[in-house]
Order: structure tokens, then sequence, then C-alpha cells
């Protein structure tokens, strides 16, 4: 209750007059008892006066809006009610909120407070001044059901005596707003008299009004929005002893580890233990040089630790769950506010629209209120049974901001105790990977430092609300819906809380196809009526004077103005135009325009052409603007936009497949480039070494030779125009998958040693096959797709690896068994540079394979590049740490520290990002390509972008927030 909006009421009535309470629940608008304003002669007589302790408001004119006619409050007291609205010329509507109304669902007593302008509060020395007293008590549902009323019990403060003859000293206080919480429930009409101490009252309930369709109407003109929500129960206080209990949550039925999974764990464990004890121990008795000690013993070592982190079982009390989801809380609370304030457009005022309940056609929610709107989501996704929830509307309805909104508000309550709401666009779930380990992944990836055991944990405890957006983004246009169905379909498996959003239209064919969720309610977002437009301009205004006229025509359907700003996408960009005296005056030239086609389209280019130039302004509140320069933005944007991945229809914008935007050569032999240049060092410094020791020009020379086809492999790869991004899955050591992968590296090491034992002896031979299948096996385990063709890739792989080690051991093997070595590597990472694609091509043929078991973790627009950039990096730690050993204790190639060390890192950049990372050796192709025409740091202006609201994440691409916006770049662009 505020009580800045009490109102006291003066009525003429024949000779004498009525006095009486009001609540200003609008602008304009005041809500009252009816038999108090009934005997007016005229509608418009009535006078109100807005509560002053210091004495300052005046009266001001009002007239009755509502009933119309007499009411016979005999027969029907519930009918108690009466609007009134300020009429007089000297008023000045105040910013208020619309109030908001309630209702008591439940059986418990709920605390109520009201304010009003009794009798016994008349100051008798001045009988004409009346002061206010307090009603503080409580509201109980169960007392005088038949009579259609709500019994209020003031068990709290003075309570007035009864007049002399039967006669109620809470006169004057009829209309008084009765509060439950932030609601309006009722208002007062009369104390019932069966108490001596007239503390029992009986009063209106607003579900009673709101029935009506002429309250409803005078209502729905002024912005008030005529539905009621839920009453919170009150929250009882824990008993002595359980204020540490935790808040009740529904456990969920994940899959337990399984007992074989257990001892394949353990077995694994334990094999690699003895297996590290036999190196040491081999190594600690063995007479060897040096060159075979160290990295033997290295390689104990990794497998100690391997079997430390595979045998140790994590545990999760209930202390660190709940320590986990207060971090997880927060965290997610800051992102959920940054990304309001966002999708805001950089502000905190959104529009309040609303939403109805529509009805199921079976398996539905056990309850759920009629409708809600943006302000209330939180008390309508709590008055749920179950808590699951459909959002459904129209392309910029606000379906993404109202289910952020929700977040933000169930994590801003003041007893946030329940699960945590957790967003995730579903564009980037593949529903081969089963729900619970993508969004394990995403939500450990994102929120919890990368520990899937918490993120698992959390889940499974019921400590979790997935809020997932755009089912409607799973599928491409015109591919049909099978993601979406799919998606459905396990989410019908997922038993805990979960919000979903989705396309209207999309939600309702799945529905007519058979797929839905289960068990939940689903609402749609209403049009904005003219008065919630009004009043979401009137808030936002830097400047009310600037909307002068404007406000009438949002009333108008044949404007351009009345048709185009009816979402709340353009109703943002019109509040954003409107910050400007320029803009304004831009807007308030198309005041009486007719809605053609030509002008509506024109009135939406000023809109969109505005929203760039207002990102790009200075944020006091946020440091200095990374892109103060709009134009360049708008020209950077136009650029992307014209390039997207797909053509002229396509949507996404992904990084690792922007060369395009640079034309159809330059920025993929800008990478070839690149990759040729990361070789170079490598070359001039293993040829110094080679001269050091006095191997150059001859065998230096030829071992140099050998290495030259992988610089070439990889510039041809970096100029392909679709390049599979290289990704670390660590996880495939945990499976099946994984192991055969290693097992298939080792059984084809295995047929490329009995060829080179006759040729090279068994030295060679060793080494280069052990190489081989290392780098083959676990490359192949860590980094490909599991849709591959075996065979392709046997055929491809095999036949390279043997000419790249017969080769070497021609040109090279009398140096010495190290041959071997450099020989399986490079063979290795040949065989996969030729093998893998040629497998995945056939793959493709048939249909893509089976999908992969392994989730790739939280894909997001930059996973990619990131993945590509790590699998680079790895590979070239791997490479340098080889090249620094070769270079210090190999005979024919060991030098000093001062020329290993540069060596090695050379190696390194040549085999890391020379070779593995394509897709960070074309991405930089494309920022040289372009020279200038996008920044230069293009990761960083596209995250800004997302963070300005202008760009979404979907999966592992970015797409324009709304079509809108990506179809009036490309006409700029084309223009």
């Amino acid at each position: 209750m505020d009580r800045a909006r009490v109102v006291e009421v003066w009525a003429p009535s024949g000779d004498r007059h009525r006095v009486g309470t009001g609540y200003l629940i609008s602008s304009r608008l005041v809500l009252t008892a009816h038999h108090a304003v009934a005997d007016t002669p005229a509608p418009e007589q009535v006078g109100v006066r807005l509560l002053d302790p210091a004495g300052g408001t005046t009266w001001m004119a009002a007239e009755r809006v509502w009933p119309a006619g007499p009411v016979d409050l005999v027969a029907h007291p519930e009918q108690d009610g009466a609007l009134l609205r300020i009429v007089d010329p000297a008023w000045r509507p105040p910013r208020v909120e619309p109030v908001r109304f309630g209702r008591i669902a439940g059986e418990a007593r709920v605390p109520c407070l009201g304010l009003g302008f009794p009798d016994a509060a008349t100051d008798r020395a001045r009988p004409r001044r009346r002061d206010t007293l307090a009603v503080r008590g409580h509201v109980d549902p169960l007392h005088a059901l038949k009579s259609g009323m709500v019994t209020v019990h003031v068990d709290t403060g003075i309570v007035p005596r009864r007049a002399a003859g039967g006669g109620s000293h809470w006169s004057g206080a009829s209309g008084t707003a009765v509060f439950c919480g932030p609601l309006l429930v009722a208002v007062l009409a009369t104390d019932r008299k069966i108490a001596d101490t007239a503390n029992v009252l009986d009063a209106v309930p607003v579900t009673t009004l709101l029935a009506s369709p002429g309250f409803r109407r005078v209502l729905e003109e002024e912005g008030v929005h005529c539905f009621a929500e839920d009453v919170p129960a009150p929250v009882p206080m824990p008993l002595s002893g359980e204020e540490d209990a935790e808040p009740a949550y529904s456990p969920l039925a994940m899959a337990p580890v399984s007992r074989a999974h257990r001892t394949r764990t353990a077995a694994g464990a334990g094999a690699a233990a003895v297996l590290a004890a036999l190196v040491v121990l081999l190594v600690l008795l063995a007479r060897q040089p040096d060159a075979v000690r160290l990295p033997a013993a290295a390689a104990a070592g990794a497998l100690a630790a391997w079997a430390v982190v595979r045998a140790r079982r994590p545990r999760w009390p209930g202390a660190a769950r709940a320590a986990a989801r207060q971090a997880l809380a927060e965290t997610v609370r800051q992102a959920a506010g940054e990304r309001r304030r966002h999708l805001l457009g950089r502000d905190t005022v959104a529009i309040n629209v609303t939403f109805t309940t529509l009805p199921d056609a079976g398996r539905g929610p056990r309850s759920a209120p009629p409708a809600g709107d943006f302000e209330g989501i939180a008390r309508y996704f709590a008055a749920l049974r179950p808590q699951r929830l459909v959002v459904t509307g129209g392309p910029g309805a606000g379906k993404t901001l109202l289910a952020n909104e929700l977040v933000h508000r169930l994590l801003a309550q003041e007893r946030s105790e329940g699960p945590v709401p957790v967003p995730a666009g579903l564009a980037g779930w593949d529903t081969a990977t089963p729900f619970a380990d993508w969004f394990g992944a995403l939500l450990a990836r994102e929120y919890l430092g990368g520990s899937e055991t918490a993120a698992r944990d959390l889940l499974a405890f019921g400590r979790i609300l997935p809020v997932l957006d755009g089912l409607d983004e799973m599928d491409e246009a015109g591919t049909g819906r099978r993601h979406a169905a799919a998606a459905l379909a396990q989410l019908n498996e997922f038993t805990g809380p979960l919000v979903l959003t989705c396309r209207e239209e999309d939600y309702a064919t799945l529905g007519r196809d058979g797929a839905r969720l289960l068990d939940c309610a689903t609402v749609r977002i209403d049009a904005v009526g003219a008065p919630d437009r009004r009043l979401y301009l009137d808030r936002r205004a830097h400047d009310r004077s600037r909307l002068a006229g404007l406000e009438a025509e949002l009333s108008e359907p044949d404007t351009a103005l009345g048709a185009l700003l009816g979402s709340p996408w353009m109703l943002t960009l019109a509040s954003i135009t409107s910050q400007s005296d320029e803009g304004a005056r831009v807007l308030r030239s198309f005041i009486g325009v007719p809605a053609s086609a030509a002008h509506v389209r024109r009135l939406r280019d000023v809109l969109l052409g505005r929203l760039v130039p207002t990102l790009c302004r200075p944020d006091p509140g946020h440091g200095p603007q990374p892109y103060p320069d709009a134009e360049a933005v708008t020209r950077w944007l136009r650029l992307l936009a014209a390039h997207l991945h797909g053509g002229p229809a396509g949507r996404d914008l992904a990084v690792h497949r922007l060369w395009p935007v640079a034309g159809p050569r330059a920025a993929r032999y800008a990478a070839a480039a690149i990759t040729l240049a990361c070789w170079l060092p490598a070359f001039v410094l293993l040829a110094l070494c080679l001269r050091q020791r006095g191997g150059f020009p001859f065998p230096g020379t030829l071992l140099l030779l050998l290495l030259v086809p992988a610089p070439l492999v990889a510039a041809w790869g970096a100029r392909a125009r679709a390049i599979q991004p290289r990704r670390v899955l660590h996880q495939r050591l945990r499976s099946a998958l994984g192991w055969q992968r290693i097992g298939l590296g080792a059984l084809l090491g295995c047929v490329l040693m009995p060829p080179l034992v006759p040729l090279f002896g068994a030295g060679y031979a060793g080494a280069a096959a052990t190489a081989f299948a290392l780098v083959f096996g676990f490359g192949l385990a860590l980094s490909v797709r599991a849709d591959i063709d075996r065979r392709f890739l046997v055929a491809g792989a095999l036949p390279v690896a043997l000419g790249l080690t017969v080769a070497a051991g021609r040109l090279a093997g009398p140096l010495g068994d190290f041959i071997g070595v450099i020989a399986g590597c490079g063979g290795g990472a040949l065989a996969l540079a030729v093998g893998v694609p040629l497998g995945l091509w056939a793959a493709r043929r048939a249909d893509g394979g089976a999908p992969d078991p392994d989730p790739p973790g939280a894909p997001t627009p930059l996973a990619p590049l990131r993945g590509d950039a790590a699998a680079g990096l790895v590979a070239g730690t791997l490479v340098t740490g080889i090249a620094l050993y070769a270079t210090l204790t190999v005979p024919w190639l060991r030098v000093g520290w001062p020329l290993a060390v540069p060596t090695s890192l050379a190696c390194g950049l040549a085999a890391g990002p020379g070779f593995v990372a394509d897709v960070t050796r074309q991405y930089a192709g494309v920022v040289l390509a372009t020279r200038g025409r996008l920044p230069w740091n293009v990761v960083g202006f596209l995250r800004w972008c997302h963070r300005a609201g202008l760009l979404r994440s979907a999966g592992t691409v970015y797409q324009f927030r709304h079509e809108d916006l990506l179809a009036w770049l490309r006409e700029r662009e084309r223009a």
C-alpha cells in the first residue's frame, strides 16, 4: 500500500453530504465504496483530496464513471464498489504504477492493511477535519463464505467503539482499500454487527468487481490490468531447532552410475597405477641412457596422475551443495540483471505485457492462474502446480524478456531458497545428447567453473530450474521440426520445474503433430494495448514534453504510429528514438500519417536507424564505450548481415565461417599464407641446428624435405571453404568410444611395424609404430567426432603413414632411431589430416552415421574458435616438449640452450597454430583480408554486440536478435 495514494472522498447527498475513503488505482481513477457516492445528484459533483499530512492538497472535482446506474446493495452487498475519474483541470496526474489486484486462494489467514478516514478519527476541535486510522489485521478466507464478501478482522491497533444507537464509528472509512502485501484484495464496505467492539468488517472482494464488464472496461481504458493474482501464503516461522532446515526440493530421476561402470573405472585406475609402477621399476633397474629414462619417467608420472583422477570419487554433502547453490544463484543473478538491462535497451523500465493462460488439451497443470503480467510473473509461476510453464507469442512479443524477467525476479526475492533459475538457449542443443548431459555441461561451463560433478549433483537434487529459450530456433526454416519434437520428448521425461519459450505458431503446429510439453501451463503473450503503450513511453521518457501528441496516436490503429508500435520491440525503439530532441521531432512528424505500407516502412526505418547510435553513446555507469563510432558499427553490421551463413536467406553468423565477408578467395588464401609463415621459423632454425652439428646441407636437406608435406597439407586445408573445427574432448578417455579409437591407433601401429622391420630394423620400426599409434589414436579419440566411416578413414590414413615412414627411413634412417619417432609423429598427423576428411565425407553420404555420445560441452558462438585454438595449443605444447628434448639430447641435433629454446618454440608454432588450428588461421586470414572493413578484434566486437542486445547466441552461431533489424541492415548494404 502506498499511503500517498489514499484519497478522501466527499459527495453531496440532498441537504447533507457523505464522506468516504478511496484509493488512487491509476493516474486518474479512484476506487471507493458505492454507498459513499450513491446519492450524488450529478455524477460529476464528487470531490476527492489526496492524503497530505501537511494539509497542502486541495479538493479536486471527480465524476462517477462506474456503475452508471443505481445498485440494490440490500440484495447485492457484494456490488458495493465505485470508480471515480478525476476531471478537475488543475489535476496533475502523478507518475504512479497501476495497482495490482489479488485474491486469497488458500485457507490460511493472511495479514492485511488499509488506511481510511473514519468518523472515529475526526478532530473534535475541528469537526470538518478527519484524520487517518489504520486497519491492521487479517483476512480469514473461511469466514462468511456464503455472503460473497471478504471478512476483515481488526486485531492490531485502535478499534472504534460502537456508536450509541448501534451506529458505526467506522463511517467515513467506507471505500478503504485493503491490501495483502502488494496486492489490493478488497474495498471496505460496512462493519459486521457480530462483535461488540466493531473489529469485524465487511469488504467487497475485487474479484467480484473484476467480473463486471463495465468495471473492466473503465480499468482497461486507463491501463490497469484486469486480473487478480493469488496472494502468497504467509511463510511459517521455523520451529525450534529447524532454523537450518533446507527447503523442500523435488529430487530428479538421474541415471545412476552402473556397477559395471564403477568396476571399469576401478580396473582402469588400478591398471594405470600398476603400469606406472612397472615403468618406474624398469627405469631404476635397467641401465638406460638419459634419452630413454627421462621420457619413461614422464610417461610414468602421467599414468599415475591419470590413475588418481580416475579413482577419485567426488562427494557432495549437503553443506557443499548449499554453498554451490548459493554461489550459482549469485552468478546467475548478476548475469540476468545485466542481460535484462541490455534487452531493455540499456534501461530498467519494461513494458508491462500481459499474458493469458491457454486451455489445455490434456495433461495440463493441476492449478494455474487464468492470466498474469510482466511484473507479476514470479507470483504467477509460484502459483503453478506443477511449476512447468511454456511461454508463447508472436515475433517480438517479448518471450525472451519475460523469461529473463522470471529469472531476475525469482532471484531477487528476499527468501530465494527454491531452485535456481538458469537460462539457456535451446538452439545449441543437439538432441542426440541427453538433456541432463547437455544442460549439465552448459551449467558447468557457464556458471560452475567447469565442474560437471557439481552440475549433475544440483540437477539431481532439484536445485536447478532450467529456463529454456527458443524451441522454435532448433530447426532451420523449411526443414521441419524434428529437433524441436525430439526436445519435447526428452523434456517430458524431465520431471523437475521447467520454463520453455516458443513462437505461438510453431508450438501450435507441434501440438497438432502430437508434440507438446506435458503437465505444464501454456500462456500466450497478449498484444500491447494502447494504455500500456502510453504508460510505457511515459515511464521511459527523459522529457515528457517530447511525447506531446504521440500518446493519442497510439490509440489509432489507422495511423502509422498506432499500427507499428504494437509490439514491445517497436515500442522500445520508439522510446529510444524519443530520448533526443531530433528523434522526438521525427516521431512527431508521423502524427496523423495514415497506416499505409510505405509510411509504416519509413517509420520502421527511422526507428531502426536510431538504435545503433543510442547503444554507442557513452554509458556513465559502465565505463568508456568500446565502440563509440555509430557509423562504423552500422557499417560493420551491414557487412556481416550481407554475408551470413546460408546465403541470402541465412540467419547464422558463425565466427568460424566468416571468410565470405572478405570475398570468395582473399581470407582463405590469407589463411594459407599465415600457415606457411608459421612454418618458416621452424625450417630456418632447424637448418641452423643441423648446420651447427655438421648435418647441413646433407643429410639435413633431406630431413627438411620430409617435413615439407606438412605445411603444404595444412595450407591446403586452411583455404578450404568448410573446415571442421578441432576440439579436445577429454571425457572421451572415460568412454568406450575413446578407448576403441586408441585401440584402433594401436592396431594400425602394429600393422605399420612389420613392413618397416626388414627395411630399417626393429628399433626404427618400433619407434615409428609407437609414435604413430599415440598420435593417431589419441588424436582420433580426443578430437574427431563419432560419425565417421572407419573404412574410409583407415583406407586414407594407412597408406599416407606407411609412405611417410618409409621415405623417412630411406632418406634419414642412418641418423638413428629417433628419426622413427619423428616419422611416426608426422605420419600420425598426416594420416589424420587425410583420413578424417575422407571418413567424414563417406559418413555424410550415409546420412551422418551414429550420433556422437560425448557431449562437447556447452556450445557457444565462440566455442568452435576456442576449441580449435585449444587443440592447437595442446598440439603445439607437446611438439615443443618433444623438440626441446631432441635438441638437447639427440646427438645429431643437440645444440645449446640459446638455440634449443627458440627452435622448440618454432616447432610448436608450426605444429599447433600452423598445422592443427585450421579455424584459427582462417579467422586470422579474415582479419587480415578485410583490412579495416571490420574491426581488428572481430571477436570482441561480436561479444559487444551480444551484450548490447544486437545479437543473440544460438548454439555455435550468433543471430541478429530481430528479423526486422537483419532485413534493415541487408537493405542498407544493398543500397
